[in-house]
């Protein structure tokens, strides 16, 4: 329907029976851009009481503003009403073109299914602007390069361009708007517009959409709504996919000179595929977090995570960041805002005893703890360049971010707490896991790179010295991250440094164990049918000079005290292999060994309880002390050590628990051939036994290495035969003589 349409708003329709009542055939039909003209039309479109209409408003159009990424004022006019100015290009487009921008009829022609990080949504701002001054007869007049547009929006759909004056205003646009009595006065009219100018402060996302945003489906909306621009113009458009890139990619999925809206669902599908093999992932950290400095007086919380989306394969994998700002309040207050600017829904934060809940926008959880006493002003922002909307209204549904909505929130009511009224000051680990994600990001860079521990360890020894005075030691730390891990998950991107090393047998190879290596590893064929992980690495040599390991086909890891990240990466690479494999676990006669062997085994978060039983084979302490080993007294600590929950009740009624918490007996104590003989007992004892291949492989291994001995012969009799000793010579003599060397110099 054209925007200036003279089709009446009603129709009606008369097709019915004699005997059916007149009344009850009666059919109205209306165009959707009717429920703009009226109030209450405005509520449901808006998504906003009539009451907060005014402050609605002008958030559009400060949001219209701040997406040109240009600087805006905002305020009231000297006889009424408000302005929201930019300092942008301007409109370009005559009089009547900007009077159709702003007018209610207008088709939803929008940016917004190119997902990027805008702060609107489903860009019908300027509708809800036109409807809002139509509906209470108030003024509209956009000024922008040097013209001054008066406009009036009708009831007609149109809006027509009362006047134009030349004026002098050469940069940006200014908007002046006036609402009628319909809409209540608000003493907070400018409230949203101006959160949303001063969170349009620090570094934005300033790349293309990427084609990971998109499922088969949406991409393949978007590119139906493109109409009849070439495929390859829509691609070029998209991150990883521009210049020539961009004609390969159509021309690989056969879609050469063709059009966006002639897609298929399913050439729509191949052309997304193609067109994300093509671009990385962008990673959270590249949306642009707004950081703590922005309300520099407030505790803050980050946390980022990608989130899948989409009915249709493939999936869209939208990255997004969460950051929320606390400080302590009489009572509890909440501020939601999406890519930096306030979202319309009806959100509030409550309190039940210690646990502070969100409700509203998809949301009905705790997401955070607190003494009983603490009330807080939290404001939250979710910055993604595609969110969930679950009205007209633009009401988001925050429900696919709360884990990192909880782990955002979590961190800044903790820091809004410190330090705490104890005086016990912060603690070195609540300010590493508080920094950790911003630390994680700066060191990857927004490429996404490895990084490894240390560097953690770097960029975080200066922000835990500013906030508590004291030094973080590296042991600390990596007792920290272990801990983190182990409830979290591993955390990606991190390599761990080479600790220990692994002996495979029969080959002479001895590889050390980090975590490249491990992303690495191929295991040798039929090579061996056992581990040993020990916790000493001296040990090794010795093995390896008394061939042990050939004896018992049997590979040997170790490391210095407890199992590597690389070490467990490795058990559970060769576990998941199709051949078989034994794991058993060698360690010291004290409470940390036995620790080491319950580790290996026990189930923990990050990694799931390994599909294979680890064979324990000691030492023990009940069997050090048999053997007649050197026991050594170690101190006793205010806590106690823990202990494996195997260790049994001794003899004489006391516990070994007990013993270990003062003595200790080392693998060392025992003399190499007492090692080599212990270990030589246990596998007769646990082992399998020699590792005997399927009759299948034995058959291609001898297969193979008949087929090298007769190539090998032949190969030597065909150069032997063909004198090719003889046929080198004889090229190298005339490539000699055809090299003319000067007479000084000779060489």
């Amino acid at each position: 329907m054209p925007l200036m349409s003279n089709r009446p708003n009603f129709q009606f329709s008369n097709d019915r029976s004699a005997s059916q009542p007149a009344t009850e055939m009666l059919k109205f039909e209306r165009a959707d851009w009717t429920s703009f003209r009226t109030i209450e039309g405005l509520q449901q479109k808006a998504g906003v009481a009539q009451n907060k209409l005014r402050r609605l408003v002008l958030k559009e159009l400060a949001d219209n503003a701040l997406d040109t990424g240009a600087r805006v004022r905002i305020g009231q006019l000297p006889g009424g009403g408000y302005f929201v100015e930019d300092s942008g290009g301007g409109i370009e487009g005559e009089p009547e073109e900007i009077a159709r921008l702003f007018s209610i009829a207008r088709p939803m022609v929008s940016t917004k299914l190119l997902r990027l990080r805008t702060r609107g949504a489903l860009g019908n701002g300027l509708r809800v602007v036109a409807g809002a001054v139509l509906a209470s007869e108030g003024f509209l007049i956009v000024t922008t390069r040097n013209r001054r547009i008066e406009l009036h929006p009708e009831r007609d759909c149109a809006t027509t361009v009362v006047a134009v004056t030349p004026v002098d205003f050469p940069v940006g646009t200014r908007v002046e708007i006036g609402l009628g009595s319909a809409i209540p006065d608000d003493a907070d009219a400018l409230r949203w517009a101006v959160v949303a100018t001063e969170m349009a402060e620090g570094q934005s996302y300033q790349g293309k959409s990427s084609p990971w945003w998109y499922d088969a489906a949406q991409f393949h909306e978007l590119l139906s709504a493109s109409g009849a621009a070439p495929v390859r113009d829509l691609v070029a458009r998209l991150d990883g996919c521009t210049g020539g890139r961009a004609g390969e990619i159509v021309a690989e999925a056969g879609l050469v000179r063709m059009v966006c809206s002639a897609l298929s669902r399913e050439q729509a599908a191949r052309l997304l595929e193609v067109a994300r093999n093509n671009a990385r992932q962008v990673k959270p950290g590249r949306l642009g977090p707004l950081g703590p400095a922005l309300f520099p007086d407030q505790a803050y919380g980050m946390s980022s995570g990608v989130a899948p989306f989409g009915a249709a394969r493939p999936q869209a994998e939208i990255p997004f960041v969460v950051e929320a700002w606390t400080a302590e309040s009489q009572d509890m207050r909440l501020l939601v805002c999406v890519n930096r600017t306030p979202v319309t829904g009806n959100i509030r934060a409550a309190r039940d005893k210690r646990e502070i809940s969100f409700f509203g926008c998809g949301l009905a959880y705790t997401v955070a703890e607190a003494p009983k006493d603490s009330n807080f002003f939290i404001v939250l922002n979710v910055m993604t360049p595609y969110m969930p909307i679950m009205s007209d209204g633009k009401e988001p549904d925050l429900s696919p971010f709360l884990d990192e909505i909880k782990n955002a929130v979590a961190k800044a009511v903790r820091r809004a707490r410190r330090p705490d009224a104890k005086g016990k000051g912060t603690s070195q680990k609540d300010i590493v896991l508080d920094n950790l994600d911003g630390v994680i990001a700066a060191v990857s860079g927004e490429e996404g790179y490895r990084f490894n521990e240390r560097q953690l360890f770097y960029a975080l020894r200066p922000i835990v010295m500013n906030e508590t005075g004291k030094e973080l030691k590296i042991g600390n730390f990596k007792d920290i991250i272990t801990d983190y891990e182990n409830e979290n998950g591993e955390i990606s991107l991190m390599y761990r440094e080479p600790r220990g090393s692994i002996t495979h047998p029969h080959r002479n190879e001895t590889f050390t164990l980090g975590t490249l290596m491990v992303e690495e590893y191929e295991r040798p064929a039929w090579n061996f049918n056992k581990l040993v992980y020990i916790e000493k690495e001296g040990a090794q040599e010795a093995l390896k000079q008394n061939r042990w390991c050939e004896r018992h086909d049997c590979a040997v890891m170790s490391s210095k005290g407890f199992s590597t990240q690389a070490a467990r990466d490795l058990i559970d690479k060769l576990v998941e292999h199709d051949e078989p494999v034994e794991v058993f676990c060698v360690h010291d006669a004290d409470a940390s060994g036995t620790m080491i062997y319950q580790t290996l085994q026990q189930e923990t978060k990050a990694r799931g309880a390994r599909r294979i039983k680890i064979i324990n084979l000691g030492l023990e302490p009940w069997e050090a002390v048999a053997m007649g080993l050197e026991v050594e007294t170690v101190e006793k600590t205010e806590r106690l050590k823990p202990v494996a929950d195997y260790i049994r009740e001794r003899e004489d009624g006391d516990y070994w628990e007990n013993w270990l918490q003062t003595n200790r007996i080392e693998l060392n104590a025992m003399t190499t051939p007492q090692l080599i003989g212990w270990l030589d007992e246990k596998l007769a004892t646990f082992g399998s036994g020699k590792l005997i291949p399927p009759q299948r492989v034995l058959e291609q291994h001898l297969a193979d290495r008949i087929e090298s001995k007769v190539r090998a012969a032949i190969t030597d009799r065909v150069l032997r035969e063909a004198k090719i000793g003889d046929q080198v010579a004889a090229a190298i003599a005339a490539l000699l003589g055809e090299v003319q060397c000067p007479a000084n110099n000779p060489n």
